[in-house]
């Protein structure tokens, strides 16, 4: 057992684990098959403001957790720069997650010119209040109006439907010129010393088998060919489930593990989630840490180490952020994940994706 390893299994028996969690951990461990905790944690903070998000920081800075903040052009001030400066005092790595609520909230072929703007402005801001920044976080997704209109669109209108909004913004020149605006940005972080992160949807992932960006088109979230630091894939199974119209086990979050450890070596995160409630366009999600305690062990035991968990939000709502952590950071079971539905959603993005190809 390693130091991390021995902490872990003090601050479970402090007590504030759920039982189903801490029977995983500690009987997976009994009988020999179990990985130790994950290498690298981290949480999402999306709409806590940063005073409530504050009083969490001990909590963070005891299992070793970054936090991944929700940043806005309006949240640029002195409270977010003190609040920055206090949490590496108190030993808490923070990751600016940019966001433009105004330009379709996440990162796309429709904004990304915005963003790199946001991002310069972000690190002059930075610069101007004495804070170190080392990370930026950039999330891929459809404009929050697009995502909608999808989500209406096939609960209306059915998969065809959908496939039809889909094809009408396949645009390959604009597609091409955001991903190089935002290769641009990448190279320009790099030469200040930034690194950048970038998040994308689990379809990405399958879109990336044949080499083309058929489904990165399609979906306005160019993620290949720009030279990020570190790459996350959201396997948010409450919410997939609720979009997709079926049930998803831990071996969804497996078979995406693998591929990205496959992919991005030494550079794949799996983001689990999501916790109760909150989110733009997320579902009610777990209720029982024993759900995020079994998708750490799925993404261990597929060979990815780092994972974060979407959210702080949630996390306050359902239990306190120590009872969440603490089932993510525990030693985690090793187990096969066959999981023949998950294989049969990656199918069918696959054939999607096989659906776009020039003849």
């Amino acid at each position: 057992m390693n130091a991390r390893s021995g902490r872990i299994f003090r601050l479970i028996g402090a007590g504030r684990l759920v039982g189903a969690a801490t029977s995983i951990a500690l009987s997976g461990a009994a009988m020999g098959c179990w990985n130790d905790p994950v290498g690298s944690l981290a949480v999402w903070s999306e709409f806590l403001p940063v005073a409530e998000v504050r009083d969490h920081l001990p909590t963070l800075a005891r299992y070793e957790a970054d936090l991944y903040l929700a940043v806005r052009a309006d949240d640029l001030d002195d409270e977010l720069a003190a609040f920055l400066t206090d949490a590496r005092a108190a030993g808490v790595a923070v990751r600016p997650w940019l966001q433009l609520p105004d330009a379709g909230v996440w990162v796309n072929e429709d904004n990304a010119e915005a963003f790199a703007a946001f991002a310069l402005a972000f690190l002059e801001w930075a610069a101007t209040h004495g804070v170190l920044v080392e990370w930026l976080i950039f999330d891929l997704e459809p404009s929050f109006s697009y995502a909608e209109q999808l989500r209406t669109t096939s609960a209306e209108g059915g998969i065809g439907a959908a496939l039809d909004l889909l094809t009408t913004h396949r645009d390959a020149e604009r597609f091409e010129a955001a991903r190089q605006a935002l290769q641009e940005l990448v190279d320009r972080l790099h030469t200040s010393g930034v690194r950048a992160m970038g998040v994308t949807l689990p379809w990405t992932i399958d879109d990336l088998a044949d080499g083309d960006p058929d489904l990165q088109d399609l979906f306005d979230t160019p993620l290949a060919g720009i030279d990020w630091d570190q790459v996350s894939v959201m396997v948010y199974r409450p919410a997939f489930s609720d979009l997709l119209g079926v049930p998803l086990r831990p071996g969804y979050v497996a078979r995406y593990a693998e591929s990205m450890a496959q992919r991005f070596p030494g550079r794949a995160q799996v983001a689990i989630g999501n916790i109760s409630t909150p989110g733009l366009l997320l579902p009610s999600g777990y209720t029982d840490p024993v759900e995020v305690a079994l998708d750490v062990s799925a993404a261990r035991s597929a060979g990815v180490d780092n994972v974060s968990l979407y959210s702080l939000d949630g996390m306050v709502l359902a239990g306190g952020t120590e009872v969440w952590l603490a089932a993510a950071a525990a030693p985690t079971v090793t187990f096969s994940y066959p999981d023949p539905m998950a294989a049969l959603v990656r199918w069918v993005f696959a054939g999607l994706d096989r659906s776009q190809d020039t003849p």
